[in-house]
């Protein structure tokens, strides 16, 4: 048998909240109410006495109550039920339910628990956050009035942001949660927050990356006139034909890269490092977003090789252009950037290479810290046009064929 009571009530208390009604005075607020035939249709079936019956039990014990009150036709039937505003604690507690402002209640003694975090993040988070609440508004990024849901989403980019060295995701949420897969189920949610909060510019799904988080090892790819030496031992590069992959892990234990060519080359794709030749470049892939010690390799490397000359070469794209600055501002070296001007962009723009622009490539063009690259963003916003690295091996094949 349906619980018609708790339905009724339910339904009126929902309506009460969509108007946000507990904001108001009682005089401000429209009757919130329902017709039991319209929300029942079998309330109106001739044939279905029983749940005529149990409806009006459920109505009756509910105007006992003094929670609601009722209009009746001529017949006995009910065609209106009203909430008792004056009873609205009582409706509440008969539903087995919290209120919304006791629910933002509880939602700010959990952000209070996270004030001292001196983080600037965890701080916009918790005043934007304490603003909706303040406003009765449900929390953004699925967490609306959940406040374990919410102490786990602090607790997790708390945990995120203050990491120093790369770090596995199983490892991480291990750490955390003392269970290897908990994280992945927050995952969305803290990508999606860090991704609106963080200033660089970097897609949504490489965000965990700036933070030192991955799914699995990355490595760093080094070809060239180039030699790398250990505590023990030497690499020599000069004959390696692709070069070698070297595990962010051994990245801090060279003490010395000697590169015995002029021009040193950062590559953001792979596909693109194996394809570019050039026997007076040192070439590197970085593997995605640098981290930590990806820096201090490259930190290393200028040290030492001061006199060369520093390219990189990325996407025609917002995000290959943050790539770019952000290598600048964390290493300290001037880089340039490598076919990735006007000239290029619309050469393959001509040839059909190329891919439309999203929401968040418009929106990302916005940063003041990309301002200086205005006039490509133009050209790509005016063509909706831009360019992966890869096209312009794919262009040369295009071309011979």
């Amino acid at each position: 048998m349906k619980k018609y009571y708790k339905l009724l009530l339910e339904k009126l208390l929902d309506i009460y909240e969509r108007r946000e009604s507990f904001a108001k005075d009682n005089n401000e607020i429209r009757a919130i109410q329902i017709e039991p035939a319209k929300e029942y249709k079998e309330y109106i079936d001739r044939y279905d006495h029983e749940a005529y019956r149990d409806i009006n039990v459920a109505i009756e014990k509910l105007e006992q109550q003094k929670i609601i009150y009722t209009i009746q036709d001529v017949s006995g039937k009910y065609t209106k039920v009203k909430l008792n505003l004056d009873a609205i604690k009582d409706a509440y507690a008969f539903a087995g339910r919290m209120s919304v402002p006791e629910l933002c209640d509880k939602m700010k003694i959990v952000l209070e628990r996270y004030q001292s975090n001196n983080n600037a993040i965890i701080c916009k988070v918790i005043k934007d956050f304490t603003k909706q609440l303040e406003e009765y508004k449900k929390l953004p990024y699925d967490i609306k009035f959940d406040d374990r849901k919410l102490d786990l989403v602090l607790l997790t980019l708390s945990s995120v942001i203050n990491l120093d060295q790369e770090t596995y995701i199983r490892n991480f949420s291990t750490a955390v949660f003392r269970d290897s897969k908990k994280f992945q189920k927050l995952r969305p949610i803290i990508e999606s927050i860090l991704f609106d909060y963080t200033d660089v510019v970097v897609e949504k799904e490489r965000i965990l990356e700036v933070y030192n988080l991955f799914d699995n090892p990355t490595y760093v790819l080094i070809k060239g006139n180039t030699t790398l030496t250990y505590k023990n031992s030497n690499i020599d590069l000069s004959d390696m034909n692709g070069g070698i992959a070297i595990p962010n892990s051994a990245l801090g234990d060279i003490i010395r890269i000697e590169v015995n060519a002029d021009k040193i080359i950062t590559v953001e794709n792979l596909t693109t490092y194996h394809d570019s030749e050039d026997g007076d470049s040192m070439f590197i892939y970085l593997g995605g977003f640098h981290n930590l010690s990806k820096q201090q390799f490259l930190k290393l490397l200028f040290s030492q090789n001061q006199e060369k000359e520093y390219y990189h070469k990325g996407d025609l794209d917002v995000y290959g252009f943050s790539i770019l600055e952000n290598l600048k501002n964390k290493t300290g070296i001037p880089f340039q950037p490598l076919e990735m001007d006007i000239d290029t962009l619309e050469r393959y723009y001509n040839c059909g290479l190329y891919k439309e622009l999203t929401v968040n490539d418009r929106k990302a063009m916005k940063s003041e810290r990309l301002q200086k690259y205005s006039e490509i963003f133009e050209f790509m916003l005016k063509h909706n046009c831009k360019v992966e690295q890869e096209s312009i091996k794919a262009l040369e094949l295009l071309e011979n064929i």
